[in-house]
């Protein structure tokens, strides 16, 4: 962008024509003409499925390029990249590598990608405030918490506020500790909005439950507070959880972001928990996340927190290193250099064949699936005759929390941000 007009500090911010509020009566009638078309999830049907793909190819080359020291461009499409960087929850940093002379683009893409960085500047710093005021009171509760994903890493690994989107606040607390932090969260005015294996999701009473817009992250969509009790995942009904609860969390002693109140998680268990929890469903295996990947692992090799012994004595450990093995193929494609040959390796071998399959057919750019995955990617992570068993049973009789995870996945239309949601 041009030095009369960055994009921070300029005061419009205002939504362009391409790229308008939509309407909660809108949404469901995307929704419904998705259906009807055989994909539930795509819900911009002027952006053709070549286009996007030329789209995502182009904003995973240019990611490349940056992240390797290359020159690197945008400038095709500009109402395809916008989307692109919405889905992928790139728009953001591009909107400001762009604004500081890192990555050449379009007038368009530019102005574009602009508007994605003011309006999650904004937002971001809301979500930042109001973290900073749940974290103080659940201390003054006596309840530690650790503040997880993007609120983290945004401020400690990000090149700017508000170049890595949220669409959550995600704390996780002692076992022991959840009923009281439920109270305290409760006491602070928000409601229940869904109940998880690991978590419970809390709103506030009067906020929508529709994004602003379904071209950017707005300064203005709903947030959510995700309380986790444990740092397990369940990758699918028939696949072994992965234990990362083995890494002791709560014994972190790294403040957030300098504050008084809110914990992080230190190496090696930021890295293992970032890499699975991208890597365990290819919905949620964003372009983000893996810049995500490729900023942190970087930082910490470098300063020596992250030690790569460490790293694969806790992920084998917690039956979590096949779970990794996706999001850190393609971070080392993105950013090769990133992830030692051996630490690939091992990952490999503790994968299923079928996801070693998978991963070699996808790209950086491929990777993230929107819409319904193969037969192969659904069992992906399917182990022993128990496995399978529990698996087709749950897909005959789905939980009603899956049900509405899919309803939150295709309203939100981000994953994204989280699934993009549940970040």
């Amino acid at each position: 962008m041009p030095e009369t007009e960055p994009c921070y500090g300029a005061a419009d911010g205002g939504l362009s024509r391409a790229m308008p509020i939509i309407t909660t009566e809108e949404i469901g009638s995307r929704l419904r003409r998705a259906g009807a078309r055989g994909n539930p999830i795509w819900l911009w049907p002027e952006v053709d499925r070549a286009r996007r793909q030329a789209a995502m190819e182009q904003l995973a080359t240019a990611t490349h390029q940056l992240l390797v020291g290359d020159a690197a461009t945008l400038t095709r499409d500009a109402a395809a990249i916008g989307l692109a960087c919405y889905v992928s929850g790139m728009g953001p940093l591009l909107g400001w590598w762009i604004d500081r002379g890192l990555i050449s683009a379009s007038d368009a893409i530019a102005t574009t990608l602009c508007e994605h960085l003011r309006h999650n500047r904004d937002r971001a710093g809301r979500l930042r405030l109001a973290c900073t005021a749940i974290t103080a009171a659940l201390d003054s509760a006596g309840i530690k918490s650790i503040v997880l994903k993007g609120l983290h890493t945004e401020s400690a690994y990000f090149p700017a506020p508000g170049t890595r989107p949220a669409s959550d606040i995600d704390l996780l607390v002692e076992r022991s500790k959840r009923a009281a932090a439920e109270r305290v969260l409760s006491s602070r005015g928000l409601v229940p909005a869904s109940r998880g294996t690991f978590e419970s999701s809390w709103r506030e009473r009067a906020a929508a439950t529709q994004p602003a817009s379904l071209y950017l992250v707005h300064r203005d969509d709903p947030w959510t507070v995700d309380l986790h009790h444990s740092l397990d995942i369940a990758p699918a009904p028939g696949a072994p959880i992965a234990r990362l609860d083995l890494g002791q969390p709560m014994q972190s002693g790294r403040r957030w972001a300098g504050r008084e109140a809110g914990y992080t998680l230190d190496q090696p268990l930021l890295a293992l928990h970032l890499a699975v929890h991208a890597g365990h469903g290819l919905h949620n295996l964003t372009l983000l996340r893996l810049v995500e990947l490729v900023l942190v692992i970087r930082n910490d090799t470098a300063s020596g927190r992250l030690s790569w012994p460490d790293f694969a004595a806790l992920a084998t450990a917690a039956d979590a290193f096949g779970y990794a093995y996706p999001a850190l193929a393609f971070a080392e494609q993105l950013a090769p250099g990133t992830i030692p040959r051996h630490i690939l390796s091992e990952s490999a071998r503790a994968a299923s064949r079928r996801a070693v399959g998978i991963v070699r057919r996808l790209t950086p750019a491929t990777a993230q699936r929107i819409g319904r995955p193969s037969l192969a990617m659904h069992f992906m992570w399917t182990r022993g005759m128990e496995g399978w068993a529990r698996q087709i049973a749950a897909d005959l009789v789905p939980h009603a929390s899956l049900r509405r995870s899919l309803e939150i996945y295709r309203a939100r239309a981000w994953q994204l941000l989280g699934s993009f949601g549940r970040d």
